[in-house]
């Protein structure tokens, strides 16, 4: 269970290092917010592990986290 918990905390600062980067002038902040609420909506999903298939489910997961990530590093680029 601490793995979950370190990940779980993991994606908090993420989602907080991600919320920062909207305060930079000429950044779209709605994109940018918007992808901040979905790694936050990561969280729940952490708690209720597909049995059956753990390493495709964080496997997913990571996936996800990355693609939001992309999404705010190219917003940036941008500005």
């Amino acid at each position: 269970m601490a793995s979950r918990k370190d990940l779980k905390k993991r994606i908090q600062y993420i989602a907080g290092d991600l919320f920062l980067a909207s305060l930079f002038e000429g950044v779209n902040r709605e994109v940018v917010i918007e992808a901040v609420h979905n790694v936050l909506a990561l969280i729940p999903r952490i708690s209720h592990t597909e049995l059956g298939n753990v390493k495709g489910f964080y496997k997913k997961l990571r996936e996800d986290l990355n693609k939001e990530v992309e999404k705010v590093s190219a917003e940036l680029a941008k500005a």
